[in-house]
């Protein structure tokens, strides 16, 4: 990437002014650019980037295969052809319907779920198997946990390295890949002449990605030609809270005027201030390869959930969230899928963030202990006490939302999410860990949820 920037600056079409842009890979790889510092860069704009592999490729342990496998197959398939294949009269008469305007439009909605039902037609392709099928066994089976390895893989501590001006951004819906990137490279770039953010809403990075192009060319013509664009004016990051109207603004994050709110996982399946008379609720997982047609009348729920009383008033949610779970399981083993979801008045369900965890890597660094504060991967495996009551720390994904009087929060919560009734995020879902158990999940378990103070006084 050093070579690169170098090759476009000494062009006799360059004026020796380089700067980039791009979604998600392409995020990705101006962060590596940038952490060489060639000398001839002189801004980036990384939206929805990915710039730690443990981050995207596993969830705390739980490996995202549905994202994974068919990404990787994607990059195989696609890297063995050259430009005789890209710019070819076929890939342009394929340019040619797609700015069709009827046809153009239809991609306003194309998101993550629609890139993943097109990454698994590729699955049935060939690519070379080499570099791309040994690093997907490298990941799900030579690496489980978090090792030299994943860390020569990940450049977030490299990112204080970055002088030049950064340009970040996500959309709060990327929940299971771009968005927890984002606010972890916003805390490390500590050295970057300036930084900036923007939090987009539903459809705010649809592909093609055409949103925030006039911010794009400001930004740029700032960076890149010295004019005075304005889109240094302002605080530095701003976002779109997801059912209220227009953009909010702050200097820092998370906003330092939350504070939060403690929901106990009541034993009557309500989350409430107020736990009520201690008790617990049960839920079971199988894995595979139990040559069972069928559940069990008898058989427990494979998911528990909990729902608040429908909300007396408006509720702004913004900042890192957390689940502080008691929980007790009969295996030496487990994991923890926790969904948050915003319940509208005729009971339809939201998702809104996710938090992921595998009960043997439940490990933090109790320095970091403080609520919403960054939970490092875990370095060892460290077994289940069978039968014993376990606390475990759970981070969500941070997030935004404006939950509506007359709306419910749900908290659902279950081990294995390959079953398609079950939500995931983006349709991402993750390989099952294939223990059998019974987990039971305490009232002394809490939501931590961070609340903005109510305007005029209304609560």
């Amino acid at each position: 990437m050093y070579d690169l920037v170098e090759w476009a600056a000494a062009q006799p079409w360059s004026d020796g002014n380089v700067g980039m842009v791009g979604i998600s890979y392409f995020a990705g790889t101006q962060m590596e650019a940038a952490v060489e510092r060639p000398p001839h860069l002189k801004a980036i704009m990384p939206i929805a980037g990915t710039f730690d592999l443990y981050e995207s490729a596993t969830h705390h342990g739980l490996v995202s295969s549905s994202f994974l496998t068919p990404f990787l197959a994607m990059i195989g398939m696609t890297s063995g052809h050259t430009n005789k294949l890209w710019r070819s009269k076929l890939i342009d008469a394929a340019r040619r319907v797609l700015l069709v305007p009827a046809i153009h439009k239809k991609f306003e909605t194309f998101n993550g779920e629609a890139a993943i039902a097109q990454l698994k037609v590729l699955l049935k392709l060939h690519h070379a198997p080499h570099p791309w099928d040994d690093l997907w066994r490298a990941i799900v089976a030579e690496h489980p946990v978090h090792d030299a390895w994943w860390e020569d893989r990940n450049i977030l501590p490299l990112l204080e390295k970055i002088e030049i001006p950064v340009y970040l951004g996500c959309d709060w819906h990327n929940v299971p890949l771009h968005l927890p990137h984002t606010f972890k490279a916003f805390e490390k770039l500590t050295n970057s002449k300036f930084v900036k953010v923007a939090m987009m809403g539903e459809h705010g990075l649809a592909w093609p990605w055409e949103s925030m192009h006039i911010e794009t060319l400001a930004w740029f013509d700032q960076w890149l030609k010295g004019q005075d664009t304005g889109i240094l004016e302002g605080p530095r990051f701003r976002y779109v809270l997801p059912e209220a109207d227009g953009w909010r603004t702050m200097e820092t994050w998370p906003p330092p005027e939350a504070s939060f709110s403690h929901l106990a996982l009541r034993a009557d399946a309500t989350l409430s201030d107020d736990e009520g008379e201690a008790g617990e609720r049960t839920y079971m997982n199988l894995g595979a390869g139990l040559n069972r047609p069928r559940a069990s009348e008898t058989d427990p729920a494979s998911f528990l959930a909990w729902d608040t009383p429908p909300l007396a008033h408006d509720l702004d949610v913004v900042g890192p969230i957390e689940l502080q779970l008691d929980a007790i399981s009969t295996a030496p083993d487990t994991a923890f899928i926790v969904v948050l979801q915003d319940i509208d008045a005729a009971g339809h369900p939201v998702d809104v963030t996710a938090g992921f965890l595998r009960a043997g890597l439940r490990k933090v660094d109790e320095l970091a202990s403080k609520p919403g504060a960054p939970v490092l991967p875990c370095l060892a495996f460290e077994a289940v006490p069978i039968g014993e009551k376990v606390r475990y720390r759970i981070p969500l994904v941070p997030n935004a939302r404006r939950f509506k009087a007359g709306h419910k929060i749900r908290l659902y919560l279950t081990t294995d999410d390959q079953d398609d009734v079950k939500p995931a995020l983006l349709l991402f879902r993750h390989a099952s860990i294939g223990s059998n158990s019974l987990n039971t999940v305490l009232s002394s378990s809490r939501l931590l949820l961070p609340i903005l103070p109510t305007i005029g006084g209304d609560k």
